[in-house]
Formats: structure tokens, sequence, C-alpha cells
């Protein structure tokens, strides 16, 4: 989707001169001021509903809003006036939508337009018709899984979401373990290394590794050696298998089928090897992150925007196979496993959840500032002092009332938790329509600003008497 966007924007970018009204509108457009845009076009479209132009900057608007459903008819009507752009806006629309057929016939409709006009084919065309290449080929190998639940949480710190086993590992805040260009960072349960992404000399995210020394101080980073896991784009969210070997992450490289896509590589004794796209259903013309598998509990985690909710990424929550079995290619409800699109489709009759459920309710919590807290040892993840030592569990910690306040804090990040979970339902219900809670949503809101605060203050607390500074 970024790259039909930009393609679009360029196509803007070069609109003639028109009369001072939609000159006006793509001023504002140019500004980014999205809503005023579209309030002027909407009713530019009303007197001239076939002027082939502002059905094009009507549709560019549209999309820039995310509305990219309502794009569609105004593009359609920009594309029948001869406007190229506006039919290649549509054929990345069909690839987003999985409409395979439409989307070709829609570039070869831009092609036959681009001769008409006399004008030269742009170099990303060929990008678009190398993403159509790569949705035909992932969706004659859909992999067929059962998926458990799917939840929508903020796209800020959603991984904090996973419920995850301590014998999975940790994810935690990259600045609580002195990565500070990191947003989250892999510890495994043997605290031996961490993974991480950093931005580069050039800002381009590059996954990095780090040897934590027996003492608890972290080793230099270095950039993860082997095959090349950026793929020309930026590499990110790592997730380490327990087997020490099999390394998950998100690319947005060539080989991606539009913005992050899932990607898996193993490591031997010169590095990693070359990254493989896990294909589909995890992956999807939009982001896709983050999966982990827990080997413990019996279940798989991945995380997407494929639903183009304004702010909100959904985790769906998967029995991982030791084999893959994909589904057949005639199969009448393929796109709609592809796309997830209603997961009681990928499930059995009569299918069981409730042991994988019971042990994810018994798995691991993220807190919100890194720490991640078990719920049979209480685990987690906090550097101590300027020293660069980390403790892991209340054992590490010599002073009796430090070890009090951390565990005050674990208690706290468990009311945090559980507000944070019905809030995500109410606000949900409050979305489509049901507002009966909006009385609830605001109390549950004050409380979860004052459990935060209360594990804040209970974490400083604990650092500042276990360091003497208190």
């Amino acid at each position: 989707m970024r790259r039909t966007i930009i393609s679009l924007l360029a196509a803007v970018a070069m609109l003639p001169a028109l009369a001072a009204p939609i000159d006006e509108a793509r001023a504002l457009y140019d500004e980014g001021r999205y809503t005023e845009a579209l309030e002027m076009l909407e009713t530019m479209r009303r007197k001239s509903p076939r002027d082939g132009n502002v059905n094009l900057l009507l549709g560019s608007t549209l999309m820039a809003l995310g509305r990219y459903d309502e794009a569609r008819t105004p593009l359609t009507t920009a594309s029948d006036r001869g406007l190229a752009a506006a039919t290649l806006a549509l054929a990345g629309l069909d690839i987003d939508s999985y409409n395979v057929d439409g989307a070709r016939q829609r570039f070869d409709a831009y092609e036959k337009q681009m001769r008409r006009a006399r004008k030269s084919i742009p170099d990303d065309v060929e990008a678009e018709r190398s993403r159509l290449v790569t949705m035909e080929n992932m969706l004659e190998r859909v992999e067929r899984i059962e998926v458990i639940d799917s939840i929508v949480v903020d796209a800020d710190g959603f991984f904090r979401a996973y419920r995850l086993s301590p014998e999975a590992g940790r994810l935690v805040e990259g600045a609580t373990v002195r990565m500070p260009g990191a947003e989250m960072a892999f510890v495994p349960q043997n605290n031996s290394e961490i993974i991480y992404a950093e931005a580069d000399s050039a800002g381009v995210l590059t996954l990095m590794g780090a040897d934590i020394l027996d003492d608890g101080t972290v080793d230099h980073p270095r950039v993860l050696p082997g095959e090349d896991l950026s793929g020309g784009g930026n590499a990110a969210w790592p997730f380490l298998m327990a087997d020490g070997v099999t390394l998950y992450f998100a690319n947005d490289g060539e080989e991606s089928l539009g913005g992050y896509d899932i990607f898996m590589t193993r490591r031997n004794d010169d590095g990693y090897l070359q990254p493989q796209n896990v294909g589909m259903p995890y992956n999807s013309p939009f982001d896709d992150y983050l999966l982990a598998i827990d080997e413990t509990t019996g279940a798989g985690w991945w995380a997407t925007d494929r639903n183009r909710i304004p702010g909100k990424v959904t985790i769906y929550v998967f029995v991982p196979s030791a084999t893959r079995v994909n589904i057949e290619p005639d199969d009448n409800n393929l796109l709609a496993l592809a796309r997830m699109t209603d997961i009681s489709l990928t499930r059995p009759e009569g299918a069981d959840y409730s042991a994988i459920l019971a042990a994810i309710d018994n798995a691991g919590r993220h807190t919100a500032d890194g720490t991640n807290v078990s719920a049979d040892n209480g685990s987690f993840v906090l550097p101590m002092g300027s020293a660069g030592v980390i403790y892991h569990t209340l054992s590490d910690f010599n002073n009796r009332e430090a070890r009090s306040a951390m565990a005050m804090a674990i208690n706290a990040r468990a009311e945090i938790l559980s507000i944070t979970g019905r809030l995500d339902q109410l606000r949900e219900a409050y979305r489509r329509g049901d507002h009966s809670g909006s009385v609830t949503i605001l109390n549950l809101e004050q409380q979860l600003d004052d459990a935060r605060s209360r594990m804040s203050e209970c974490i400083n607390r604990a650092i500042a008497l276990e360091t003497g500074l208190e």
C-alpha cells in the first residue's frame, strides 16, 4: 500500500494547472490538510462529477485519509477519463484486496494509456508488477493454521500484549536495557544475548545483537552476521526461538508483499542464512510484525495492521504446526483464509483450545517499562544503576525494602494489564456505536493513569533503595 500511495502522490503533483478551486484543494493536499481538501473536492465533484482531475485528486485524498474503499469510485471515474495515474492506483488497490485478475487487467490498461499518451513507464511500476507476482506465488502456498483468537491493541507498544512463557524469552522496551534507539528488544530465557533493531547512519533499521555477560552487563553491540537480513529495506521486530537457531523478524525490502513482511532465517557458525518470506496468511499487502512462537504454551502470535483501524494493530493468536500444510488452491475459502477475514473458518469443528488458553493465562506479562513479569517466578528485565547490571528476579535484590517495592510494581503492572484489556474491549464497542460504556471508560482511564504512576514510583524507589540513592 505504501508504494501505491507514493506513486499516486507523484502523479497528483504533476497535475496540470487548473482553475483556482482545484489549485486551492491541491495546495491543501500538498500541505497534508486532507480533511479540508476533501470538503472542497467533494463540492467540486458534485458540480462536475466526471471531471478526471477532480476525481483523481479526490481519490488521492481519500487514500491519504486511509479510506481506500471509498477512493475506488472517484479513481475509477478518473481512470475512465483516461488518467493513467488513477488506473495504476486502482491496480494497487486490487492487489491490496487480493484481486489478482483485476490488478493484472489494470496494469495492462495503464500501460495502454501510457503508450497512447506517448509517455514512458516509470521505473516504480515494475515494482508494483513484482508485487502482483509475489501475491500470486503466495496465494498458491497459503498455510493452513488454526487461529485461537484475535485482539485489537494500540499500535504503539503492541508487543506488550504478547503473553509468552519465560522459556520463550522476553520482549522488552529497548530503552530499559540501554538500547534507547530500539523500540523493542528480545532477550532469551538464558539471558545470554539481546537482539534488537537500530537505525544506521542512513536511518535504515538494522538488526543488532549483543552478548549479555555473566555479571549482567551488555557487551558491545554488533550488526547480526550472515546473509543480508535487511533485504534492501528496514529489518525489525526480532524473535529468536528457544532453539537459539531460528530467528523471525520483519522486513520491508524488495521481497516484501507490501510494507513489512515477516521473514525467517536460521543461524549457523558463520551467522544467519538467507532469510525466507514466511508467506500467507502471516503476511499481507500491509504491515505485518513480530511473529513469536511459544513452544511451552503451544501458541503463536503475530501482529498486523491489515484491518486498517487507525492507530491500532490486530494480534492473532494461533496454533503452530511442526510441519507446514498448505490450503488447496481451489479451496472456496482460500482468499478469506489468506486475508483472515473470518478466523472461525480456520478452526476445525469441535476444536478445544482450553489447554492452550490456560497456558497463555499463566504465561509471562510484559510491563510498560520493559519489565517482564512471569506469573510463576516473578522474573523481569530491569537495569540497575549505571554499572550495566540487569536484575531478572526479586531474589536478585539485596535490599529487602527494594525487593518489596519491586513486588508492588509487579502487582501494579498486573492491574494495568487487566484494565487495559477491559478498555480495549469497551473502546472497540464504542467505535462500533455502543456508547453505553462511556462512563466506565473514563473511570478506567483514570484508574489506568493511577496504576501507571504507582508502578513507575515503585520501580524508581526499588532502584534507588538497591543502589543506595535513597
